[in-house]
């Protein structure tokens, strides 16, 4: 696929074009090796993620920050690894439809089975996790995701590669209340699948510190239908309980904004959360002054921020080059991001076998990652597996019409202090797999 037809492929004439042609736009050819030696074995790397209806607003974005990640390395003549050879990488992309658990399994069949693929990369959405597990780890297939959602010792093969989705709330919870310490009353309003139910989880959990000490009262904490087109009823029964703050989680770029739309129709004025906003289309429909100082997110690297990691936002300048400011949405940093979880692991790995590179993977500690810095792996009291690598987690708040570094999150210092509230709450949730 050319740079010049990528740049033109807007998500708007995906969805007119349907599922079939976006499938095929959007899921890039198997890349031709370009190495040193005709005999050097290509690493096969599967991405997973919707490419079409409306949740291709977020699985276009993420296959093409794998695509970025890949031609990196291959512009050098593949990734290094530890056999002292630089293997080209050939990646493809996936549809799950919207993040379908049945779609996830199809999905993986035809990139494991039919493809060859070694390596893939998918969402944390637990179900789709365990739609999984088994014929990724019976067929040895490291499957990385930018969050810890279903990570069991049963499933070794499956690695939470960046502190992400949906750990990263325990953190914002704490960040957010930090920066707003009037905030007294939280709603929790989150969507009715996998993605919102984790989401809940983690922000009950988040909050848990603070209920307990007597200075937060959830008020509100219900998921509704993601279908849910009119916001009217659904915020007017939130606002009844006159939240200082919302925290949320899940919604397409387009909704989001008719969410934040219907809020200000409904005068609410408080502090928004949630794992990430996007902007584009946000402003698209209000004016972004109007949220200045209240909207945050941070589930991990927001690359259009140029301040916390210069390698990032390269990847996010080389993004928008290709495909436009417009098209920018933040799971695509935090895709890219997490993809580069695996670069030390094939760097010491004794080659490309996913067993070795796994091994190699969990025997580095101390992580210094390219994105994020010094990163440790969670341990076992979470998930049972020491398999969730937990990065620095950058936090941000809208500032002049763009998201400014908020802070940063040590989150593994956050469960070294919070962990046994933090465990009870997910616990009943049934989010870890100890």
């Amino acid at each position: 696929m050319s740079e010049e037809f990528q740049a033109a492929l807007s998500r708007r004439k995906l969805l007119k074009a349907g599922a079939a042609a976006a499938i095929g736009a959007l899921a890039p050819a198997f890349i031709p090796a370009r190495s040193r030696a005709d005999d050097v074995a290509p690493i096969t790397m599967g991405m997973v993620t919707p490419l079409e209806g409306e949740c291709a607003q977020w699985g276009v974005p993420i296959v093409r920050a794998g695509q970025i990640w890949a031609d990196e390395h291959n512009r050098q003549g593949g990734i290094l690894c530890g056999d002292g050879l630089r293997h080209p990488i050939h990646y493809k992309g996936y549809t799950n439809v919207c993040f379908y658990p049945t779609e996830e399994l199809r999905a993986f069949r035809s990139a494991v089975l039919q493809d060859g693929c070694k390596f893939m990369f998918q969402t944390y959405t637990p179900a789709s996790r365990k739609a999984i597990a088994r014929l990724a780890t019976e067929h040895q297939v490291l499957t990385n995701s930018y969050g810890g959602g279903f990570i069991s010792p049963r499933f070794p093969y499956l690695v939470g590669g960046i502190t992400g989705s949906p750990t990263a709330f325990l953190g914002l919870v704490e960040h957010v209340l930090q920066r707003h310490p009037t905030i007294k009353r939280v709603a929790l309003l989150f969507t009715d699948n996998a993605f919102g139910h984790s989401g809940r989880a983690y922000t009950e959990a988040g909050c848990a510190p603070f209920v307990s000490g007597g200075g937060l009262q959830v008020v509100y904490n219900e998921v509704f239908d993601p279908n849910t087109t009119d916001y009217f009823p659904l915020l007017g029964s939130v606002l009844k309980h006159r939240p200082d703050a919302i925290f949320f989680s899940d919604l397409p770029p387009g909704k989001q904004a008719i969410l934040l739309e219907t809020a200000q129709a409904l005068k609410f004025d408080g502090v928004w959360m949630s794992h990430s906003w996007d902007l584009p289309q946000i402003a698209q429909r209000l004016d972004l002054n109007a949220l200045e100082g209240r909207l945050y997110c941070g589930f991990g690297v927001d690359a259009s921020e140029p301040t916390f990691s210069a390698k990032a936002h390269a990847m996010y300048q080389t993004y928008v080059q290709r495909h436009g400011q417009d098209e920018w949405i933040g799971f695509a940093g935090l895709t890219y991001s997490a993809m580069a979880s695996l670069d030390q692991a094939f760097l010491h790995s004794p080659s490309i076998e996913p067993q070795a590179v796994m091994n190699a993977l969990y025997g580095i500690q101390g992580m210094n990652h390219p994105v994020y810095g010094r990163s440790a792996w969670s341990g076992k009291a979470i998930y049972g597996a020491d398999h969730h690598l937990l990065t620095p987690t950058p936090k941000y708040v809208l500032r002049q019409r763009r998201f400014a570094l908020s802070g940063v999150v040590d989150d593994h210092d956050w469960w070294a202090r919070h962990g046994t509230q933090a465990l009870a709450v997910l616990n009943k949730y049934a989010m870890t797999y100890a």
